[in-house]
């Protein structure tokens, strides 16, 4: 059980990277990879920079956080995925055929769920319905190989990127980094959309209180603890 009440780390508070830091945040992917493997299945081909056939290019939080301002159709959706998953996959992008697979066995289903859940984001549904869209009750992925971590990037980056974020990823580096100070035995293959609102509202509050102990105009944005979180230990 994540402790919401457990006080902001002190050397998460002291590696705040700054919301220019995140939204600079850059993943290297291999777009000339995502290209072909989306042309062999016949699925929607990617747009912008990851479907410019590159084998390296940059790919930053901001620039997948501007997909989520587009026009919410299943087709933006589809694109928004696209981008989420290779900035979370990197260069390497394990198990994409897999992925990929999954899609077309159902394209029509994935984008439905896809576009509802960026819906809830945009309407400011609560973290665990729209996150339950894309995740069963139990911490499993509704799309094949598209499990609960990947879930909430793109819940994350479904936000845009002028709205202070509400549904901040998770993933297994994160919960095992907040094992000493809030969640001492937290599960890492998935959790349940109970557990993701908590974990939501515990940076959202640790990200307040950072604010307040800076004691400047800036007010710390949730991803920044997240940022941090993902780097710990790394140091």
């Amino acid at each position: 059980m994540i402790n919401e009440n457990a006080p902001l780390p002190d050397d998460v508070f002291a590696n705040l990277p700054g919301a220019a830091a995140v939204m600079s945040h850059a993943v290297s992917v291999d777009s000339e990879r995502w290209q072909c493997a989306l042309a062999a299945r016949h699925l929607q081909p990617a747009e912008g920079k990851l479907g410019s056939g590159e084998r390296h290019i940059s790919v930053t939080r901001k620039e997948v956080f501007d997909l989520g301002d587009q026009e919410r159709t299943a087709e933006n959706a589809f694109q928004l995925l696209y981008y989420s998953l290779a900035w979370g996959l990197g260069t390497r992008a394990p198990r994409l055929h897999q992925r990929l697979d999954s899609l077309v066995a159902q394209e029509e289903k994935g984008g439905q769920l896809l576009l509802e859940a960026w819906t809830l984001v945009r309407d400011g549904a609560p973290t665990r319905e729209a996150y339950g869209t894309l995740t069963s009750n139990r911490g499993a992925g509704r799309i094949p190989w598209l499990g609960p971590a990947f879930s909430t990037k793109f819940l994350y980056f479904a936000q845009g990127s002028a709205a202070r974020p509400r549904h901040v990823i998770l993933d297994q580096v994160v919960a095992k980094n907040l094992r000493p100070d809030a969640w001492p035995q937290a599960p890492t293959a998935g959790w349940w959309p109970e557990t993701y609102e908590r974990y939501s509202r515990l940076l959202d509050r640790w990200a307040d209180e950072a604010t307040e102990r800076l004691e400047t105009a800036r007010r710390v944005r949730p991803d920044e603890i997240e940022l941090t979180l993902f780097r710990r230990h790394r140091r």
